[in-house]
């Protein structure tokens, strides 16, 4: 079996929640049909999470350049979908072409945190490929691990058959066309691999080898291995990132405007484990950023950066690309921001077009402690910079703190804490919501901090309930579950006996462990407790004579971490701050910009647009869908009218929402304009819409009601191919059955002459109509179910399509 069929696969995902994330065919997506050597990335969580990733937007685009050679995708799957893979016997496959993963040449996985690990056991077992890297033959996949946890890959090394530490971007395609020449050479794939390993930054797993003494690593066999450095001069973000048809965790573009950070904060593994740090020329990024946001729609764009604030060319991009975003609608997000007053100019500026909640990452509230870290934060600055804000109309304020860093047996961080947030609260006199997030600290290999202890989880526990007791209620307080904390820290610093606890676990149920709704902490602590009954000696300190499972590999910046490992910064100075921005802030043109865009204020028409969603589009959901077409219109520089308000909107409506899973011909969208569209506006449009979703024609109205308030009934066809079936809802129909519809409140009895307004069967296919918007309206998956007594499975099998809709007169939209 080479590739699934579609029919398949969308019969499996049509039983299961949020089907939009086992289906493919996004706008830009990449599918090669015919290539003979077939990659898969992965980053091994739900879609939901795994496509907000820019990691694998920039390795999938980088892959997909390369001759002859194909890269998709594959994702963690949840419960339910898992449990149908498994009872139909259905191998886990890729997005692009149903590719069972078995199949593939490569499967690389990102990982970026240590509790992924179950995720990827998983995937693998889905996908019919052996979990342990010593079971895989000559035609299974090779396994390749990156990202930010490989370094320290230990106790994930029994599961892959190589690691690459370091950037991506060359690194990826180097391994790819070595295994791809080794492969058309005859070689074997043991040979493979030795070759492999002469590669920067790659790490055969075979080839190392832990020796331990006493529960300690004692001996670490296999040569040292350089962290790869990318060495281009500018990011590498695609210009036609994958758009997803359902809601993901950031829906956004990105641009990457720095690597590394220059702060050093010694908790700070990003910061040490990606040196050096680097800046992006941004005379380039204008042109890029302006052409991604015209291949996604986009209407906000993320200037992904450890420490934005210290990009030198902050305000040059900003004076750059504001005006043009102005123009556009097209908002601007920073990342948790540093304490910095020379930064609140720039957040200004970007904010008068919408103004979202501002993030600062304070970390700790003592003093002492932030010496102790390294963490530039001046408290008299924070309290300015938040009454600044305040008054200049920010609603929401975010701040976080990290709990257990080294320091706090002696100094009381939750009192810190909640005396800093009063202050706080003081000056925005409750009328700012400020948000609060509260994290356990971790020491990670290769920072200054990669030795000292880890907090248990007692005192995690406790602190967190100190300060959530001894603040108002309306200062918002979450935090990260210090159990996970716990885990992670554990398998941060842990070795490769680590990897038996992670396959047990995988066994006993564990996946999706950063889920809340899926962590199953019980059976982590039993696996732990069986097999490495000393396990928490891994949160302990480590002496500075301890062997480190991760000491194999080199950041080339090791003497950096060594360095800041004893200093501390001065606290005593208040100016701090870095060097001033490159470039003087351009005031009148953002001002001007912003002119120009509040002409979408007014309304000059009001068009209705008819368009079909058909196929594989049945599995976008009314809302994504929404935003599907936003998207489009965007691309297409429609000129939709604007809201007005704290978040401008487009003035877009819809009709009623058609279930997941049913197809139509006949789909209604009311739109505003303040300029009139050329004739052929919708064919431009259709260019820049998902897989079965296609703009067939459009009027311009009269009448302001909108489309909900018009329709009253929807005509179905159903292909329903049985002549048992279609009896069985003749006789149901002529028998006038007491039907019930779903509601938040339960089961609710409907008028049925009133529900179901006319029927009549043609050639196998039975033709229904159905009254909408009333409280005797029903689903036309519902009306069927109950018709013909059938269950979900049956329904699947069923083709049906809303052919037109209704107005009160009878006629047709």
């Amino acid at each position: 079996m080479d590739k699934l069929d579609k029919n398949i696969v969308e019969k499996l995902v049509i039983q299961v929640q949020k089907p939009g994330r086992y289906i493919g065919g996004e706008l830009n997506s990449i599918v090669k049909k015919d290539v003979d050597f077939r990659v898969a990335i992965s980053y091994p969580d739900l879609y939901d999470v795994g496509m907000a990733n820019n990691g694998i937007r920039i390795l999938y685009d980088i892959a997909n350049s390369l001759e002859n050679i194909a890269c998709e995708r594959v994702f963690a799957v949840a419960p339910d979908f898992e449990e149908i893979l498994r009872s139909n016997k259905i191998p886990l496959y890729t997005l692009e072409t149903y590719t069972p993963i078995k199949k593939l040449d490569i499967l690389g996985f990102n990982l970026s945190h240590e509790l992924l690990s179950t995720n990827i056991l998983q995937i693998l077992d889905l996908g019919e490929i052996p979990i342990l890297a010593s079971k895989r033959v000559e035609n299974d996949p090779y396994i390749i691990g990156g990202g930010e946890s490989v370094s320290n890959p230990t106790p994930l090394k029994q599961f892959f058959d190589l690691f690459f530490t370091g950037d991506g971007e060359e690194g990826f395609p180097d391994i790819i066309l070595a295994i791809k020449q080794g492969k058309e050479d005859g070689l074997s794939r043991s040979e493979i691999l030795d070759k492999l390993s002469d590669l920067d930054g790659v790490i055969v797993s075979s080839n190392y080898k832990t020796t331990f003494e006493e529960k300690k690593v004692s001996k670490l066999e296999g040569k040292n291995v350089l962290r790869k450095v990318y060495q281009g001069v500018s990011s590498c973000d695609p210009l036609k990132p994958i758009v997803s048809n359902m809601k993901i965790s950031q829906e956004r573009a990105v641009v990457e405007v720095t690597r590394g950070c220059p702060n050093m904060c010694k908790f700070c593994h990003s910061g040490f484990y990606q040196l050096p740090f680097r800046q992006n020329d941004y005379l380039t990024m204008k042109d890029k950023v302006l052409k991604i946001l015209d291949n996604t729609g986009y209407d906000e764009l993320s200037l992904s950066s450890l420490s934005v604030s210290d990009y030198r060319s902050l305000a040059g991009l900003v004076n750059s690309l504001l005006p043009e975003l102005n123009k556009k609608g097209v908002s601007i997000s920073l990342p948790s921001l540093k304490v910095d007053k020379k930064t609140i100019p720039i957040i200004e500026q970007i904010s008068n077009l919408r103004k979202t909640s501002l993030t600062f990452a304070v970390e700790s509230a003592s003093i002492e402690l932030r010496e102790i870290a390294n963490k530039k934060v001046y408290i008299e600055d924070l309290l300015e910079i938040v009454e600044y804000i305040f008054e200049k109309g920010w609603k929401v304020i975010k701040f976080y703190f990290m709990i257990g860093m080294p320091g706090c047996e002696t100094h009381d961080e939750a009192e810190s804490i909640i005396d800093l947030l009063k202050q706080i609260s003081l000056l925005t006199k409750k009328k700012v919501d400020i948000h609060v997030t509260v994290s356990p600290f971790i020491p990670k290999p290769h920072t200054p901090f990669e030795r000292v202890e880890q907090q248990k989880l007692e005192y995690l526990d406790e602190t967190i309930l100190r300060i959530k007791r001894g603040l108002p209620r309306w200062i918002k307080i979450k935090n990260h579950d210090a159990r996970l904390s716990v885990l992670e820290g554990v398998f941060s610093r842990g070795d490769e006996r680590l990897g038996d606890v992670i396959y047990e676990a995988y066994k006993r149920g564990c996946r999706l462990d950063s889920w809340r709704e899926y962590f199953k902490y019980n059976v982590w602590m039993e696996v732990l407790n069986e097999l490495i009954p000393n396990w928490l000696d891994y949160l302990n300190k480590r002496e500075d004579d301890d062997l480190l499972p991760w000491s194999f590999i080199s950041t080339g910046y090791d003497k950096v971490s060594e360095f800041w490992k004893n200093k501390n910064f001065d606290f005593s100075k208040p100016n701090y701050s870095s060097k001033e921005y490159d470039h003087e802030l351009e005031i009148e043109k953002f001002d001007s910009s912003r002119e120009i865009f509040e002409k979408k204020y007014e309304v000059l028409h009001k068009i209705r647009i008819h368009f079909e969603k058909l196929n594989s589009a049945k599995f976008i959901a009314h809302l994504d869908l929404m935003a599907v077409l936003k998207r489009a219109f965007r691309m297409s520089q429609v000129s939709i009218s604007f809201s007005q308000g704290f978040n401008k909107r487009e003035r877009i409506s819809m009709g009623f929402p058609l279930p997941l899973g049913i197809q139509s011909r006949d789909e209604l969208c009311d739109i505003d304009l303040f300029a009139d569209v050329p004739a052929n506006f919708f064919q431009v449009v259709n260019t820049h819409l998902p897989e079965g979703i296609k703009i067939l024609s459009f009027e311009y109205l009269e009448k302001t009601e909108s489309i909900m308030a018009q329709t009253v009934a929807a005509e179905y066809v159903v292909d329903v191919k049985s002549s048992d079936l279609i009896e069985k809802i003749k006789n149901s129909i002529e028998q006038k059955i007491i039907m019930v519809k779903k509601s938040k409140k339960g089961e609710v009895e409907v008028d049925f002459e009133k529900a179901i307004l006319d029927f009549k069967i043609e050639n196998e296919k039975l033709i229904l109509k159905l009254s909408l918007g009333n409280q005797n309206s029903i689903r036309i998956d519902q009306a069927l179910m109950k018709l013909g007594d059938i269950n979900l499975e049956e329904l699947v099998l069923l083709n049906i399509v809303k052919q037109r809709q209704f107005r009160e007169d009878g006629t047709v939209f």
